[in-house]
């Protein structure tokens, strides 16, 4: 599959191209990025001598068979719509878009011009994601009784640009862009969040800090579900079902393990699953399910309209928004 690559910031050059490189299915035939800077650094780390460079994604025509969209969301929609109307298969950066009615737009194109379009929720491809789903429809924990989430660390991730709290580029910080992998997860295990409540700390910014509550509907119940994001601090960076019988946990950073605590004769006992071997690089394995949809016309694992999902989420809790309580920096009226 030749492929093109439309942005070659820090998450194309940390995360994607390592993985790209060991496709033996994957060319990368062109960069693109309006930063020349960019596009030299990605050519040159990666050693592509072979690959073409341009600040132009019309360049693309007739070169590429596919396109990783990875700028800034704001430019998600709009660079990716370009991309399908010249025939050409996507495999667009989380999160989708801005709203979802833009997601909606770039699924409508992709069914005009029968193009596949897939999204990079990377987690989804986990080893543990579906052992975890597995353990939490079984009777193992019992009736589920509460969900908790967390995703937060000190944000320490390498920037190229002000990218990731420039509110002309994205749309939020810890809860919108790191926090819909996790989003998607709890979507994608349980269904829609409904009754959210919101708060963060943005202040008319990018939210450093955020917590959602919420209801999830299990087996025709009403269960609560809570979630936090951080910028600024560590959390447990995972998914914690709570069930009458036990708590099983997958962490966000250690994709191979799963943790189920049952009470046992009186005493609470931790039963560890782990997988063995290297843990696959999902960067790698999202590659290659992507090169397989193209390959096949088939569906990708992670479709436009289960992006969707989890971006209407976010976005039902932007719009229920309240400041998180910070009296370090409020002025007494």
């Amino acid at each position: 599959m030749r492929l093109g690559i439309v942005g070659c910031g820090a998450v194309t050059r940390e995360m994607h191209l390592p993985a790209f490189i060991q496709s033996p299915n994957i060319e990368v035939t062109y960069l693109c990025d309006r930063v020349t800077k960019n596009t030299a650094l990605a050519k040159e780390e990666y050693v592509l001598p072979d690959a073409r460079v341009t600040a132009e994604v019309k360049d693309f025509a007739g070169h590429v068979d596919a396109a990783v969209v990875a700028v800034p969301p704001k430019f998600h929609a709009p660079v990716t719509c370009e991309l399908l109307a010249m025939g050409i298969d996507v495999l667009c950066e989380k999160p989708i878009a801005l709203s979802t009615a833009e997601a909606r737009l770039m699924s409508d194109a992709a069914r005009k011009h029968g193009r596949i379009l897939a999204v990079g929720l990377m987690t989804r491809f986990h080893r543990n994601t579906e052992v975890f789903r597995r353990i939490v429809n079984d009777p193992l924990i019992g009736e589920i009784q509460e969900v908790i989430a967390e995703a937060g660390s000190v944000m320490g991730w390498i920037m190229t640009s002000d990218a990731y709290f420039n509110k002309k580029l994205t749309l939020g910080g810890a809860f919108f862009d790191s926090g819909v992998h996790l989003v998607d997860r709890v979507v994608d295990l349980f269904g829609d969040v409904s009754d959210i409540a919101y708060e963060d700390d943005s202040f008319g910014g990018v939210e450093c800090n955020a917590n959602l509550t919420g209801k999830l509907t299990i087996a025709g119940r009403n269960v609560p579900c809570r979630m936090s994001f951080s910028w600024t601090h560590a959390l447990f960076n995972g998914i914690r079902v709570i069930g009458s019988n036990g708590t099983a946990e997958v962490k966000y950073l250690d994709p191979d393990a799963i943790a189920v605590t049952r009470t046992v004769g009186g005493e609470p006992l931790e039963l560890g699953v782990r997988y063995q071997g290297a843990a696959p690089n999902p960067y790698l394995l999202q590659i290659e399910d992507f090169a397989r949809a193209v390959r096949t016309r088939g569906t990708p694992k992670v479709t436009a309209e289960a992006a969707m999902l989890s971006l209407a989420v976010i976005e039902r809790a932007y719009a229920a928004r309240t400041p998180m309580k910070q009296p370090w920096v409020e002025v007494n009226r």
